[in-house]
C-alpha cells in the first residue's frame, strides 16, 4: 500500500506531550527502523485523514472494498481487526474509519467524510527480536505512552488496541517445531509426549496442517487465522475437541514469554509456576509478551461429524423447539464426546472417541446418537449428515474452513455464559434455560441467531490419556468450565454506521442479556473472557471467579508498574473506566451502567 503522511505526523494525532520527534527517532532507529505508523486499515479509500487531506490509492483500495469480511487480509495486516470495534472508537461514531460493510465489494465512503484514527494505534513496532520489546518496555516506562500487544487482530474485547498507543505487533514470531517426546525445560524426567512448539505468531489453520503432516491431532480453535499461541490459549482455549481433549489452557505445557521487567523466562510446571498458572486462562496481553507456546497434541484419529441443519426461512418458533430439543439430548451427547457448534437452526458436532468414529461400521453409531436431531430436522424440510471422516485435518477443510474464512469486517459484540451440567439434569433445569431463551428473545433477540460453541471439558477428565495432571487447579480459568456443558453465546451486530445513541441502545441491551444469564446460573457459571461482552458490571467473578485474586497479586509482582492494562483484563481498575486512555469504552460503560441502575 502507499505511505502517507509521514510517520511524525502521528505524533500529532495520537499522542499528547512528553514525547519529542527525536525520542520516537532514537526508538526507530533502537528497533532497526520497524517502527511505523499506524493508520487505520479502511484509510487508502479515503482522501481525508484526520482532516487533513491526502491521497486515495485506488489500487489498494479496491483490495480493500473486494475482500473487507476476508479474514486473512486483516491477520496479515498490523492495522487489521477481525472486529470493527478493534479500530473504530465506539464511544465517538465520529471518530473512525470504516466502509459500509452490508454488501461486497463493500462501498466508498462519501466524499467530504474524514477517516479518523479512532482505536487504531498511533504506531507499531513489527516484532522480530526480544531486543524489539525490550526497547518498547523501556520506552513505555521513560513517556508513559500506553502499550498493547497486536497479532492476528481476532479480539471482541478491543485489547489489542487502544487509542493513542504503541502497538507490539508480534505476528512475525512465526516457527513450527513437531516434538514427538517434549521435555518442558528444567522438569527432569518429566515428559509431556507429543508436542507441536508455535511462534506467537503462527496461526491455527497452519498448526492443523503442520500436525496432520507429523500424524497429529491439534486441539485448537475454529478460525483458521486465530494465532492459537497468543490470545486464545491465554484466555483459556476452547475447541470442538474440548470435550474430550480439554481445554489450549489444559494443553499447553510450556511459555517462552518476555515480562514487562524485560527478563526472558521459561514458564512451566517446574519453573515460574506461577506464572504458568495466570497463562493458562489468566488473560493475553496482561503478564508479559509471549514469544512462543508449546501444545500437547494427540495422534492422528478419526472424527465423526454431525452436520445437522433446519431449512433457512424456519420461524422463531421452530427454532425454539429445536434448541430445547438440543438441550434435551446434550447430556447424553456431552458423556458420549461430542463437541462443536450449535445454533439456532443448526447443528455441527465432531467427535473423536473410537466408539463414535468408526470407519469400520460406517458411521452407524454417530448416526445413532443424533437420531433425535435428524429427524427432527428432516421432519421440517432440513437435512441431515452424519459420517465419519479418518483425520481432524479433513474435517476441518470440509466442515470449518467453507464458513470460516469470511467473518471480519464487523463490529460483533458477544455475551457468553457457561451453563452448568445440573441445568441439563432434569425438566425444572431445562424449563429456566427454555425460559432465558424466552426472555432474551423479549429483548430482541432473534432464537434464530442462537449461537453456542459446545466446548467445555466435559468428559476430559475421563477421556484422555496425559501424562500430565488434568486437574483444573493447574489453570487459571473460571472453575466453572469444568463443570459446564455449554457456553450460551448471545450476540449483536452494531451497524458500521450506528449512531452513538443506537450502539448505547444496543449495548444496553446485550447487557440485559448477560445479567439475566448470570441470573440463571449464579456463580456455578462464568464466562470466557476472549468472548465477553465488554461491558459486563462483575466482570472479575464472572470471567475468573475466585482465581481473580490470585492473578491480580500474580499481575503485580511481573508488572508492578502496570506497563500492560487493556479493557477489564487483570488488573485494571475501576478508575479507568473514566480515564482518557480508555475513553472510548468507558463513556459506554458508564451510559451502560446508567440505564440499567448498575455500578460501573
Amino acid at each position: 500500500m502507499k505511505s502517507y503522511p509521514p510517520l511524525w505526523l502521528c505524533f500529532l494525532v495520537g499522542f499528547t506531550q512528553g514525547q519529542s520527534d527525536e525520542a520516537w527517532a532514537t526508538l526507530n532507529a533502537s528497533v532497526g527502523g520497524r517502527l511505523h505508523a499506524a493508520m487505520p486499515f479502511a484509510l487508502p479509500c479515503y482522501s481525508l485523514y484526520n482532516g487533513a487531506r491526502v491521497e486515495a490509492d485506488e489500487v489498494a483500495c479496491t483490495l480493500i472494498r473486494n475482500n473487507y469480511t476476508t479474514n486473512s487480509i486483516h491477520a496479515e495486516a498490523p492495522n487489521g481487526y477481525m472486529q470493527l470495534q478493534g479500530e473504530m472508537c465506539l464511544g465517538d461514531p465520529s471518530d473512525q474509519c470504516t466502509l459500509n460493510n452490508t454488501a461486497l465489494p463493500a462501498s466508498e465512503p462519501a466524499p467530504g467524510v474524514s477517516c479518523n484514527q479512532g482505536s487504531v494505534p498511533s504506531y507499531y513496532i513489527e516484532v522480530l527480536e526480544i531486543s524489539d520489546i525490550n526497547a518498547a518496555l523501556n520506552f513505555t516506562k521513560d513517556y508513559q505512552v500506553p502499550l498493547v500487544i497486536k497479532n492476528s487482530g481476532h479480539d471482541y474485547m478491543t485489547r489489542n488496541s487502544q487509542k493513542g498507543s504503541l502497538a507490539l505487533w508480534v505476528h512475525k514470531l512465526q516457527g513450527l517445531t513437531f516434538h514427538e517426546d517434549f521435555a518442558p525445560e528444567g522438569c527432569e524426567g518429566d515428559s509431556a509426549g507429543r508436542a507441536i512448539t508455535a511462534g506467537t505468531g503462527v496461526s491455527t489453520g497452519d498448526i492443523h496442517i503442520f500436525a496432520d503432516k507429523h500424524q497429529s491431532t491439534f486441539v485448537g480453535g475454529y478460525s483458521p487465522t486465530v494465532a492459537a499461541s497468543g490470545g486464545w490459549v491465554q484466555g483459556g482455549g476452547h475447541s470442538v475437541l474440548s470435550p474430550v481433549y480439554g481445554l489450549g489452557a489444559d494443553r499447553v505445557v510450556q511459555f517462552k514469554i518476555v515480562t514487562p521487567d524485560g527478563r526472558l523466562r521459561i514458564a512451566n510446571q517446574c519453573q515460574h509456576e506461577d506464572l504458568f498458572w495466570a497463562l493458562r486462562g489468566g488473560g493475553g496481553g496482561t503478564f508479559g509478551v509471549v514469544l512462543e507456546a508449546t501444545h500437547r497434541v494427540e495422534p492422528s484419529m478419526p472424527v465423526a461429524v454431525a452436520n445437522i441443519r433446519l431449512p433457512s426461512d424456519g420461524t422463531s418458533e421452530r427454532s425454539l423447539e429445536w434448541i430445547e430439543l438440543l438441550a434435551n439430548q446434550s447430556l447424553v451427547w456431552g458423556k458420549q464426546g461430542w463437541g462443536g457448534h450449535a445454533g439456532g437452526l443448526y447443528l455441527t458436532y465432531m467427535n473423536p472417541v473410537p466408539a463414535m468414529a468408526n470407519l469400520t461400521d460406517e458411521g452407524a453409531a454417530a448416526k445413532a446418537s443424533m437420531s433425535a436431531a435428524a429427524e427432527f430436522a428432516l421432519a421440517a424440510g432440513g437435512s441431515s449428515v452424519v459420517e465419519v471422516l479418518p483425520s481432524f485435518l479433513a474435517v476441518w477443510n470440509k466442515y470449518v474452513l467453507p464458513s470460516a474464512l469470511t467473518t471480519a469486517g464487523v463490529t460483533r459484540i458477544l455475551a457468553t455464559r457457561l451453563m452448568p451440567r445440573k441445568l441439563f439434569e432434569d425438566e425444572a433445569g431445562i424449563a429456566k434455560l427454555m425460559g432465558f431463551m424466552v426472555a432474551a428473545q423479549k429483548l430482541g433477540f432473534d432464537p434464530r441467531n442462537f449461537y453456542c460453541p459446545i466446548g467445555t471439558p466435559f468428559v476430559f477428565e475421563h477421556g484422555t490419556n496425559s501424562q500430565l495432571s488434568k486437574s483444573s487447579s493447574l489453570t487459571s480459568v473460571n472453575p466453572a468450565w469444568y463443570n459446564a456443558l455449554w457456553d450460551v453465546s448471545t450476540s449483536l451486530t452494531i451497524p458500521w454506521n450506528a449512531s452513538y445513541a443506537e450502539r448505547l441502545q444496543n449495548l444496553t441491551a446485550i447487557t440485559r442479556a448477560t445479567i439475566l444469564a448470570e441470573e440463571l446460573t449464579g456463580t456455578e457459571g462464568g464466562t470466557y473472557p476472549n468472548e465477553a461482552n465488554p461491558f459486563t458490571p462483575n466482570w472479575r467473578e464472572s470471567w475468573w471467579g475466585d482465581n481473580y485474586a490470585a492473578l491480580l497479586d500474580i499481575k503485580k509482582k511481573y508488572d508492578p508498574e502496570g506497563l500492560l492494562k487493556c479493557w477489564k483484563c487483570v488488573g485494571f481498575e475501576d478508575d479507568d473506566i473514566s480515564s482518557d486512555r480508555f475513553r472510548c469504552q468507558g463513556k459506554l460503560q458508564l451510559d451502560v451502567s446508567s440505564n440499567l441502575e448498575l455500578g460501573s
